[in-house]
């Protein structure tokens, strides 16, 4: 038989183990089910003994003696594991079966591999018929399992006497092993919390589970030297003849805890800094739209200066132009309005930014409004032979800002005529939809691939070319568009293809 303290000790750290011990005789019946292998696959200690392990797991009597698997738990669920295997023999050498030592993969280090490799030689010494030989190396083999596990193991009687210990505790709380023995466990505990501990034994000793390690609040352990550190504990109580005692393993967490401060401190200086660049882009962009809503209002004062003089000089009223003179004085209006038009989107959009743009709503002829856009861009359609027409199933009248209406039709319109190339057509179609006005803008153009559909509704975005062959204004139109749109309490989508024209669809309240 077994030394009592060996066998007390052993099933204690088999039932608090993390690695699952399994067992099987030749035919394949399970003899030792260990608390690690249920909570790895789910299947209970009481499912499984002396029974077939069941036909998801049978591939572990197929793995080599060291390898790493994937098996299916108890709920279906799969787990990577590394397994370890050894003949299971009796005293006088005869096979009788296999070990198995399963582990989570990637779950232990190499201290806790060779804590692995001492349990399961422990494991392989306990289910050996025994003889005075076996019970040697069994002895030897369970100190050497004490002995190499990384956390600190007590055993406490029930007078709450420390009994046994290995190398890591006299490591970690800076006592000899002499010292240590038989002295009360609160020798380890700060002498503030001495009090507490006896009825925190006490209540356990009334009601004794197993508690694995990490339940439970993280307490404090106190070395020989009078200093704390901070340990996690899991208790296991094992049965022996005055009744039972309780086998505790203490793992110090302090390198934990100092990593988890350093964390704290490096995202709370992370945070710090991430605020102070967001105040500081709020403050850019907010600086960005003073300043292009105060440099649009000055380039536009000198800008209709020279439009109203350009305008004045072509009418020929100070005197005849000659040809060449009435080509220069139509570049300049011309070039004029356009960047009067540039100017004008940047402001607007400068607006948007900073929260500023405001409806005026009223009730007007929207239709009457259409018409006033479509007669200012029929010269354009006209000279690329572009024919433009509407279909508008819609009231006389609406209640919008007419401005911003008509900015929206002149944008999408524009766009229109910008992308279709000579001899396309345009298509405007208005209809009332669950009390909004719905209206597309439909051409011939080049059309848009389906990937930048959402794209091309940011600011300075430009999608390609225009048809004649460059690229025109500032990519702020339909942005604008946009946000004018949404501020009427609608939205605004685009359907196309490439080579299959374009087709703008919004929606505003009315």
């Amino acid at each position: 038989m077994l030394p009592p303290d060996a066998l007390r000790i052993l099933s204690g750290l088999l039932e608090i183990s993390r690695w699952g011990i399994i067992a099987q005789d030749a035919a394949g019946r399970v003899h030792v089910w260990s608390c690690g292998a249920e909570r790895i696959f789910g299947w209970s200690e009481q499912e499984m003994l002396q029974r077939p392990v069941p036909a998801a797991l049978q591939l572990l009597q197929g793995t080599s003696p060291e390898t790493a698997v994937s098996l299916p738990r108890k709920d279906g669920t799969l787990v990577s594991v590394e397994t370890k295997s050894t003949v299971w023999k009796d005293a006088e050498g005869n096979e009788k079966g296999t070990i198995f030592v399963v582990t989570e993969a990637g779950r232990h280090g190499v201290t806790q591999q060779k804590l692995a490799h001492a349990e399961q030689d422990l494991l392989e010494m306990t289910v050996r018929e025994q003889d005075g030989r076996a019970e040697m190396q069994i002895e030897r083999r369970f100190r050497n399992l004490l002995e190499a596990a990384p956390d600190a193991i007590i055993e406490v009687d029930s007078e709450g006497r420390i009994v046994l210990l290995n190398l890591a505790t006299e490591r970690s709380f800076g006592y000899s092993r002499e010292e240590l023995q038989n002295q009360p466990v609160e020798i380890l505990v700060p002498e503030a919390l001495e009090s507490r501990h006896r009825q925190h034994r006490a209540d356990y000793w009334n009601q004794p589970v197993t508690r694995p390690m990490g339940v439970g609040l993280t307490l404090l352990g106190r070395r020989k030297d009078g200093s704390f550190f901070p340990v996690e504990i899991s208790l296991s109580p094992v049965k022996s003849a005055d009744g039972f005692r309780v086998t505790a393993i203490i793992r110090d967490v302090t390198e934990r805890q100092q990593a988890q401060t350093r964390f704290r401190e490096l995202q709370q200086v992370y945070m710090q800094e991430l605020e102070s660049r967001n105040r500081e882009v709020e403050r850019a962009n907010r600086l960005k739209s003073e300043f292009l809503a105060s440099m649009s209002h000055e380039l536009r004062t000198p800008l209709h200066t020279i439009i109203g003089f350009s305008e004045l000089l072509a009418e020929e009223i100070e005197g005849p132009l000659n040809p060449k003179q009435q080509r220069f004085m139509n570049h300049i209006h011309q070039d004029s309005l356009h960047l009067l038009e540039l100017i004008n989107d940047i402001l607007d959009i400068s607006k948007i930014e900073a929260g500023r743009l405001g409806l005026h709503r009223e009730v007007f002829d929207i239709a009457s409004s259409l018409d006033d856009v479509l007669a200012s861009l029929r010269p354009q359609a006209t000279a690329k032979s572009i024919h433009i027409d509407t279909n508008l199933a819609i009231p006389k009248t609406v209640s919008a800002d007419p401005l911003r209406v008509k900015q929206i039709f002149f944008n999408l319109l524009s766009n229109a005529l910008k992308f279709t190339p000579e001899g396309g057509s345009i298509h405007v179609q208005s209809t009332l939809r669950d009390g909004f006005l719905e209206t597309s803008v439909s051409d011939t153009g080049v059309g848009v691939a389906k990937e930048y559909h959402d794209a091309i509704f940011d600011k300075f975005y430009q999608i390609g070319a225009t048809t004649k062959g460059v690229r025109e204004g500032t990519g702020l139109g339909l942005a604008i568009t946009k946000a004018l749109v949404e501020e009427h309490g609608g939205h605004i989508w685009l359907e196309s293809e490439p080579g299959a024209g374009s087709r703008f669809t919004f929606t505003i309240s009315i």
